[in-house]
């Protein structure tokens, strides 16, 4: 399947911040009769862009067209129509659902399982027909004729029997109930589901007309080659025509990464200029009544949203890249390390478009709201935002030529990775240009050429280009030092611990605010500084990793790639899981579809405890655990879905099965309003109104372009199959582009497929051949409406099972997967906060080694990470999809969860970041060991404040997931003051003279991450009271007529509750 990174933005190409950008200032500069003209082009370009079709996507949708059209086709032969008579459309709809745009080691898999589940399906229909029979036969009450004609062509005719009726009826309740409930725990399992829902209700609408064993068992084999048929097309159009597979996807993505990466950059590097200018930077310091920023801070905000939204669909492909048998060039290793080299340059990326959010704090901290600004300001004031402001400026301009040059280093790295990893074709020198030439000025440019990406020689000079950063760095710190009244000595950054420096008397008397203020601002620019290295050195790392691929011959040929026995054996418990991402070596954790929200961290390094029962001690007790499954099953969300989707599907099969509706069932084709609740129910549907509207106005479009195709070339078979490729192909964009509403397209299609395939099949076996299955013939005009009619009914069907007996909406969906985020958040604090604890006590050992503290933190670590991001990923499209649904009784607190959601990003990045940081306390010198031993000794007093954030994002996710209220006077955790207890141990430690520490950088990115933390906290806590509530019952009160009795009262209360509070 093509993805929407298939066509990277170029780096240094604006349109990758705003695609229509271009259109508008060229328009501007155009004529003023040519303007109507020009705005009229660059909206017809900004919808094309917005829709998202390249090259390959066009592809991959004619790709998609095929199987029906072949399957139609093949059906036109008068040997092909022989063989499967009135089933011949029913070819060309399997074919659809095999979903051959699928990448080839998704496509085997599910090829796999619907293989599966056809024989088990084929199986057991013939027990159903077999107990079918049996109940026949054994009825010995006289029978009254059915009128509906055999299924099979030339088979026996029967009467209608209430006891065959009543065990097929069974049979399929049973059947669509477990396969459903499958379904729901198992998510790989949709299609091979839908399959095997389709046998069934086919098979068990039909079996209560065979006499005997001898025509079921011919009408099952005739339609179990139907639907191998239909899946054997969809084979070979996905192995033959345009073959996907999953590592080209990959690779597709890497380079997709490598553009994000290199537009978040550019995106950072403007930002950054802009701030030079005063006035610029008072705008990003001012809280803005619409809660937008500057365009260039929009921009960094967009190019964030790309990369992480980019590295989540990442997470979910690489595994079946990693497991694929392909010819290649980079291995199963290979990938992972490229996965962790760019996961090391993504980190620092997105963490720089933090620097927005902190200046947007330092605007709250002062009030600086826009009116207040313009209107409401003090002279005092304002000389001291405007100090403030110049400072900043000054600040900003001391870095930039540094900024400057690292950003324009790492994009020109990331060009290099692209182009040593073949990621894109090196250009070609033009016509004439000589490679090795004696003229001195084209051997100068030569040497040039060497530093440029792809060259030998760039690493060396991306190397230089890092180092030195490290010494504009210095050159920024002195200028601010000067700034602050702080004099170095010009050799002070070569011998920190002795060289000189003076402070003036301002600054030796300045008060604890100011200290404290101007602590923060030099916190931030390290802050920036040391992302802006960290960014430097990873894409250092990567450049190395892809000269050596290409030093080693790993690029120079193809060769056969297996996966081993290991990947192997995490494909085959992959299956059985209820994701089927890769486990990455760690333990379970918490799921978008688990029901438990549980995540195995801490204690849970061994078997999660049950809150019910002890760990079993014998063999008796493990089979006991074994039996409480089953109970466990029947009561669990899965069932319940399986339970609704076979209610739904009995409400209409029901008319199949009693004696004076069932010719009823069988002439209008109500079969296919069960088939649509198959394909249409999903656990996650919800109740939205507007779902259920677009899959009714999808149906209605593909009846109408049904019309179409018949129509325009005149009912001429050879014009109608063509049409019907060119708009199938047109209905799978849905699939491709809009995932969400994926079960929409598909539903088109099939509509479309099944009004056409049934015209074609009557007129290939005439109308007496194609009634004889009980069903009357209607004409195109005719069956396209019936078809809507059955169509929408099993959807309106479908629709109201969603609210029986109780709603399954996207409000509540959303409400528990923001409650698990909030629990996964909670277990990702604790894994970094040990992670930094074992790295400042020196007990981490190596990660890479297996067993070490450091590997196993590693591993839970990794897979937290990538759930978090998909986590993420999904909240934001489920918060966005609210935005369409038509509210029933009070409205859902949009604002509320779009906050939680805002906030658990911001805390998810900066727990990464204190992550990230906390690398540079590893194999410290001696030089340092002072200072990291102070440090060392102060992070084992933090546990406290640590277990308390810990502590209330369970909390805040218990409440949110179960609707209850919070505890009462629950408050976040307050700052610990790292900085202060740091001073009260050595009052020089943070001095100016240990700002050249390595460690530094890290402790301040560490500090600013802790306190951001702390106010996301705050605003997280708020959200959730105002969503859930608090469990409160202190009152005051208020009476007019007697104000002393009045007072004393309030004044009782108000003490009791602070007591409480205290307490």
């Amino acid at each position: 399947m093509t993805t929407r990174t298939s066509t990277p933005e170029k780096p240094g190409d604006d349109q990758t911040l705003d695609p229509v950008a271009h259109t508008r200032t060229e328009s501007k500069a155009s004529p003023p009769k040519a303007s109507a003209k020009k705005g009229w082009l660059s909206n017809l370009k900004a919808f094309w862009v917005g829709l998202e079709i390249d090259a390959p996507t066009l592809l991959m949708m004619a790709k998609g067209g095929l199987p029906p059209t072949i399957a139609l086709s093949m059906y036109q032969a008068d040997a092909v129509a022989t063989i499967y008579s009135t089933l011949g459309y029913l070819v060309a709809i399997v074919s659809i659902l095999g979903f051959a745009i699928m990448p080839r080691a998704k496509f085997i898999q599910t090829l796999l399982f619907n293989l599966i589940s056809l024989s088990l399906g084929a199986a057991v229909a013939l027990l159903v027909i077999c107990c079918t029979v049996s109940a026949r036969q054994h009825t010995t009450v006289t029978s009254s004729p059915s009128g509906v004609q055999s299924p099979s062509p030339g088979a026996t005719l029967v009467t209608y029997n209430s006891s065959a009726s009543a065990v097929c009826a069974i049979w399929l309740f049973v059947q669509i109930y477990a396969i459903n409930a499958a379904k729901a725990k198992f998510p790989q399992l949709m299609f091979p589901a839908i399959m095997y829902s389709i046998f069934v209700i086919v098979t068990c609408t039909y079996a209560i007309q065979f006499p005997t064993m001898t025509a079921g068992i011919s009408f099952v084999k005739r339609l179990l080659e139907t639907f191998l048929t239909g899946l054997a097309i969809a084979t070979g159009v996905s192995f033959v025509i345009l073959p996907v597979t999953c590592r080209k996807i990959v690779f597709k993505e890497f380079e997709g990464y490598i553009g994000a990466l290199q537009g978040g950059l550019k995106a950072h590097q403007k930002y950054l200029s802009s701030l030079q200018d005063p006035e610029v930077f008072g705008q990003a310091v001012t809280i803005q009544d619409d809660g937008k920023g500057t365009q260039e801070a929009f921009a960094v905000k967009a190019a964030i949203g790309g990369i992480l939204g980019l590295h989540g669909k990442l997470q979910a492909d690489l595994p079946f890249a990693k497991r694929e048998i392909a010819l290649g060039k980079l291995d199963a290793s290979d990938l992972k390390k490229m996965n962790k080299l760019f996961r090391a340059v993504m980190l620092p990326t997105v963490g720089m478009g933090a620097i927005i959010d902190i200046f947007q704090r330092i605007a709250v901290l002062h009030g600086w709201t826009k009116n207040f600004v313009s209107e409401g300001m003090s002279l005092e004031r304002q000389k001291s935002r405007q100090k403030t402001l110049q400072e900043w400026s000054d600040n900003i301009k001391s870095l930039n030529p540094s900024f400057e040059s690292i950003i324009e280093g790492t994009m020109e790295g990331l060009e290099h990775v692209a182009l040593q990893l073949q990621f894109k074709k090196a250009l070609k020198p033009k016509k004439g240009q000589k490679m090795n030439s004696p003229n001195s000025a084209e051997d100068l440019e030569a040497g040039a050429d060497s530093t440029k990406p792809g060259s030998k020689g760039f690493a060396e000079h991306l190397r230089s280009k890092v180092e030195a950063f490290n010494g504009g760095k210095q050159q920024a710190l002195r200028e601010w030092c000067t700034r602050h009244g702080i004099d170095l000595s010009p050799d002070f950054f070569d011998h920190p611990l002795d060289a000189k420096y003076t402070e003036s008397t301002a600054m030796k008397e300045e008060d604890y605010e100011t200290h404290q203020q101007n602590q923060r601002q030099l916190y931030l620019l390290l802050y920036m500084e040391f992302l802006l290295h960290s960014i430097g050195l990873a894409v250092l790392d990567f450049v190395d990793f892809a000269d050596e691929c290409v030093e080693n011959g790993r690029l120079s040929k193809n060769k056969l790639l297996v996966p081993g026995a290991k990947q192997m054996r995490k494909w085959w418990a992959s299956l059985w899981k209820e994701d089927d991402g890769s486990p990455e070596d760690g333990r379970g954790m918490g799921d978008l579809n688990d029901g438990t929200s549980r995540v195995d961290m801490g204690q849970s390094f061994r078997i999660a405890k049950d809150p019910e029962h002890l760990p079993p001690q014998n063999m008796l007790e493990k089979l006991g655990d074994g039996v409480r499954k089953v109970p466990g099953f029947f009561r669990s969300r899965e069932s319940a879905f399986g339970f609704r989707v076979a209610c739904a599907t009995m409400s209409i099969a029901i008319l199949a099965f009693l004696h004076d509706t069932q010719q009823f069932f069988t002439v209008n084709r109500l079969m296919w309003a069960m088939i649509m609740i198959a394909i249409s129910m999903s656990p996650t549907a919800g109740q939205s109104l507007f779902s259920f509207v677009l899959r009714i106005l999808g149906t209605i479009i593909a009846m109408i372009i049904a019309f179409l195709i018949y129509y325009i070339p005149d009912g001429k078979t050879p014009g109608i199959i063509v049409l019907l490729w060119f708009f199938a192909s047109i209905g799978w964009y849905i699939p491709l582009k809009k995932p969400q509403f994926a079960i929409i397209g598909m539903i088109s299609i099939v509509t479309m497929t099944l009004i056409i395939g049934y015209e074609l099949e009557v007129r290939k076996i005439g109308v007496a051949l194609a009634t004889s299955n009980g069903q009357r013939y209607l004409p195109i005009t005719t069956l396209g409406p019936y078809r809507l009619a059955t169509v929408a009914g099993g959807l309106f069907v479908a629709f109201i099972w969603t609210i029986i007996p109780y709603p399954i909406s996207e409000h509540s969906e959303l409400r528990q997967h923001t409650g698990r985020a909030l629990y996964l958040l909670a277990n990702y604090y604790s894994i970094v906060h040990e992670t930094v604890q074992a790295r400042v006590r020196n007990e981490e050992g190596d990660p890479e080694v297996h067993g070490t503290p450091g590997n196993q933190l590693l591993k839970c670590r990794i897979k937290v990470f990538s759930k978090m991001v998909l986590m993420v990923t999904s909240l934001k499209t489920f918060a966005n999809y609210l935005h369409w649904e038509i509210p029933i009784g009070g409205r859902f607190p949009k604002k509320q969860y779009n906050d939680l959601i805002v906030s658990t990003e911001c805390i998810f990045q900066y727990i990464s970041l204190i992550g990230y940081a906390s690398t540079r306390f590893v194999g410290q010198d001696e030089s340092q060991s002072q200072w990291t031993a102070d440090l060392c000794r102060l992070m084992k007093s933090i546990n406290s404040t640590s277990h308390e954030i810990t502590s209330l994002l369970s909390l805040l996710s218990a409440s949110v997931t179960n609707g209850q209220p919070l505890p009462p006077y629950l408050s976040a955790p307050a700052p610990y003051g790292l900085s202060t207890k740091l001073e009260a141990l050595d009052r020089d430690i943070l001095s100016v003279r240990h700002i050249a520490e390595p460690g530094y950088t890290a402790f301040a990115v560490m500090q600013i991450s802790a306190r951001c933390i702390t106010v996301e906290l705050e605003n997280l806590l708020r959200a959730v009271k105002e969503i859930v509530g608090e469990l409160d019952f202190s009152f005051h009160v208020v009476s007019t007529a007697d104000s002393s009795a009045s007072s004393f009262s309030e004044t009782t209360l108000n003490s009791q509750s602070g007591k409480n509070k205290h307490d």
